[in-house]
């Protein structure tokens, strides 16, 4: 119950880590991709739209991340070193499989930030941090008690 319960949370807490930076770096590199000055008001409006409006990006996230740390745990079972960094890879690579899943279903990636190298890469970063959070929860109680 307490390891469900904290891979239940780390998961929620990972998936809106990287929802938030995905968010905001999507909006970032849309504004960029214009070469328009933009102010810093018209950029905090457009991302604050973004993170209020992406919520179907947030239920992506959390099914890739179920699916990629159910994997990196049993990953982990085989490949005891890779327990560090396990997590970070499949958020990144959760985060990665989904953009081609949406490109092959689309023939676009939805996700507009993320249809440069760089902001496809931007997006595969923010899921390794919310791959980070995730792996910080779930192995927290467990570094306490040894």
């Amino acid at each position: 119950m307490a390891v469900t319960l904290r891979f239940l949370t780390g998961l929620l807490a990972g998936g809106f880590a990287a929802y938030l930076l995905g968010s905001i770096l999507n909006s970032q590199f849309v504004i960029n991709a214009h070469s328009v000055p933009v102010s810093f008001g018209d950029r905090f409006n457009m991302t604050m739209f973004d993170i209020s409006n992406m919520v179907l990006y947030l239920a992506i996230i959390l099914v890739a991340f179920a699916i990629a740390f159910l994997i990196a745990a049993l990953l982990k079972r085989f490949l005891p070193k890779l327990s560090g960094i396990a997590y970070p890879i499949a958020g990144a690579a959760g985060i990665g499989v989904a953009l081609g899943l949406m490109y092959i279903m689309f023939q676009t990636v939805p996700i507009s930030g993320a249809r440069s190298a760089f902001g496809f890469l931007s997006q595969m970063l923010a899921g390794a941090i919310g791959g980070w959070v995730f792996g910080k929860i779930l192995t927290r109680d467990t570094a306490n008690r040894t």
